[in-house]
């Protein structure tokens, strides 16, 4: 079972419109308890493409994994359907960072 702050290996495919597409890296923002209850994970995908947008993450040289986590493509995926394999564990302060900007994009305002 993955675990939250695991950076993994998954296949986005299939995609529709501007979503990420392709066997990519993600990073599982969902808590252990959602995950082992559910069988899902929650995720957010992870580009090389960096252009300093503000809900773009970079990640830094504590990780092999390159690039910047996308907060805002967070996914719900059935790991259990699709192919993937665990890379890396994130630094806390990077998964606390993404699941900041994550909180903040769910948040009530009025």
């Amino acid at each position: 079972m993955v675990k939250q702050g695991d950076i993994i290996k998954v296949s986005f495919d299939p995609k529709q419109g501007h979503e990420q597409a392709g066997f990519r890296p993600a990073l599982v923002i969902s808590n252990n308890e959602f995950n082992r209850r559910t069988k899902l994970a929650i995720v957010c995908p992870i580009t090389n493409t960096n252009n300093n947008f503000p809900l773009h993450v970079p990640l830094d040289e504590r990780t092999s994994t390159t690039g910047a986590i996308l907060c805002e493509h967070i996914r719900t995926l059935d790991l259990s359907s699709r192919q993937n394999k665990f890379v890396e564990k994130v630094p806390e302060d990077i998964l606390k960072t993404v699941t900041d900007i994550v909180f903040a994009e769910v948040e009530m305002v009025d």
